[in-house]
């Protein structure tokens, strides 16, 4: 019951040696399989650990699998294996929200919502086969095996991952996890009560959740340590070093976004299937989000695993926006009375897979970046992966003290940006894109400094404005200050030394002249405040 492709690419390299195939009855090979115990082959290297036998149960799994593979049921030696990648987790890396469903995970009684269309099966990485074992509604236990934590009615994802261990060698494990642990964040039914405000007008939720949400985080953050733990206690079981294969947790994306009708051809809240309260889509993308990121980051970090930040990958599409990378909210009316007839609602969809491939085909070609950031980082509907991740700073003035600001912690186009004291909330956050030249507000990837209508002279305002890549948005950092490329003898500055004074174009060497500086804020606004909605979004 898990989707499964085989490609053999063009521009994959020569496959390793294979042994001839044998073709073996699959009913003799299961009777063979029950009777006498297939022993691993004994590795050459002392340092590698041994396979360990599996329950008879999964042993005759995996036997019957291996039939499939190669004719026969024996355990190979690994470099006689087919190579494989595996994807496991939630619904956010199961392909729900994508649809073409592997019909046997998308009924009564399994609803994993396993997408042919799912990422792993549209990344550039060579290998053989591919294995989607991700089911939606996953939570870390799951993803532990032998833990008698079935899912829907078909093995939990560690008794898989155990099995395919030992019938391939895997070169890749993806997860993404923690969106349903008990006691933790639990999106699904927190989005559906935000949704269900929204469409019978019972006012914002996001009230319900802020107080608590620090604490839902952590109970998160244990379940992905325990999830990594528990698939690398698999992997050593299954005879593999951690040094065999590369595992990498990725987090998620806000599907959610309160800038949504800056999208010129927005199609309105119910056609656009975005029914949710501006509040509450803010407190998704300005508090939820970025603190589920962190928590998750944190795990992926102290566990000494690869880390993938899609934290910001949703910026500029999510649900509504012009280039929507989520499927909004959907009704399946063949299913209804059930709740499954939503569960669809607020996942990546094809595109949004289809930017997942892009992360992780890059990351997984830098082995050496034990982190990395996927954003997309000028609104081309491309994501790129950079190294390391994101340090937000202040631009600050060192005469004052006033940092630039994003009035009423907006994002919207066209957004002042303004003097004012610094907190260290994420309308204060800037990151410098180097190669981009851009400079990308924390609060969003998507909203970029930009000089208003191009007015490159002393006193041309800046402003909040989508991200595009045109000389406007350019910016070189120097000891001097912050130049506009298109008038690199000018500097950002405010218009007076007074908190409100807006963020112009001044001459350079100037009191108001500004740099960018590191932040260090014991309770940021945003995470210990509720000033993160928005002003304009009551």
């Amino acid at each position: 019951m898990t989707t499964t492709r085989t490609r053999h690419a063009s521009t994959a390299p020569p496959p390793r040696p294979r042994p001839a195939i044998r073709r073996l009855a699959l009913l003799g090979a299961l009777v063979m399989a029950a009777t006498t115990p297939l022993a691993a082959p004994a590795s050459a290297d002392p340092a590698t650990p041994a396979v360990q036998d599996l329950p008879p149960a999964l042993e005759e799994i995996r036997a019957a699998q291996a039939v499939e593979l190669y004719g026969s049921p024996e355990i190979r030696p690994r470099e006689e294996r087919l190579s494989s990648l595996v994807t496991m987790g939630d619904s956010q890396i199961s392909g729900e929200g994508v649809g073409n469903y592997e019909p046997d995970t998308h009924r009564d009684g399994n609803w994993c919502d396993r997408s042919y269309d799912q990422a792993v099966f549209r990344t550039g990485i060579a290998s053989d086969v591919q294995y989607n074992i991700a089911c939606s509604g996953a939570a870390s236990p799951h993803l532990v095996q032998s833990t008698g934590a079935t899912q829907w009615d078909e093995l939990n994802q560690g008794d898989q991952l155990a099995i395919k261990a030992r019938n391939t060698d895997i070169e890749l494990i993806w997860i993404t996890i923690g969106a349903n642990d008990d006691g933790g964040i639990e999106f699904g039914p927190v989005a559906t009560q935000c949704i269900t405000d929204r469409v019978l007008f019972r006012g914002p939720c996001w009230s319900d959740y802020t107080d608590g949400w620090a604490a839902r985080v952590e109970v998160t953050e244990d379940g992905v340590e325990n999830a990594i733990d528990g698939i690398r206690q698999t992997m050593t079981d299954a005879g593999y070093l951690a040094t065999d294969y590369q595992f990498v947790v990725m987090s998620y994306g806000s599907p959610a976004s309160p800038d949504v009708e800056d999208n010129p051809d927005f199609p309105g809240w119910y056609r656009g299937g975005c029914l949710m309260y501006l509040a509450d889509a803010a407190f998704a993308r300005n508090k939820a989000v970025p603190l589920f990121e962190a928590g998750v980051r944190e795990a992926a970090l102290s566990k000494g695993v690869r880390y993938l930040d899609a934290g910001r990958l949703m910026d500029g599409h999510a649900v509504c926006d012009d280039n929507t990378w989520v499927r909004g909210l959907t009704v399946e009316v063949g299913v209804l009375p059930s709740e499954h007839a939503f569960r669809q609602s607020m996942h990546p969809n094809y595109r949004g897979h289809g930017a997942f491939a892009q992360c992780v085909t890059q990351f997984y070609a830098n082995p050496s970046w034990q982190a990395g950031t996927c954003v997309d980082p000028a609104s081309t509907g491309n994501a790129v992966v950079y190294e390391g991740l994101f340090e937000f700073r202040d631009i600050r003035d060192g005469t004052t003290g006033l940092c630039v600001d994003a009035e009423g912690y907006d994002s919207r186009n066209g957004t002042a940006l303004q003097a004012y004291g610094c907190h260290g909330g994420r309308n204060q956050g800037f990151y410098q894109d180097q190669t981009q030249q851009s400079l990308h507000v924390e609060l969003s990837h998507d909203r970029c400094v930009d000089v208003a209508d191009g007015d490159m002279s002393v006193g041309g305002r800046l402003v909040l404005w989508d991200c595009h890549g045109g000389t406007n948005q350019d910016f070189t950092v120097d000891s001097t200050g912050i130049h506009p490329v298109a008038a690199p003898s000018l500097c950002l500055g405010f218009e007076s030394p007074a908190a409100g004074a807006a963020l112009v174009l001044t001459d350079c060497g100037t009191a108001g002249s500004l740099r960018l500086t590191a932040r260090d804020y014991a309770d940021p606004v945003g995470y210990g405040h509720d000033d993160w909605i928005g002003a304009s979004v009551y």
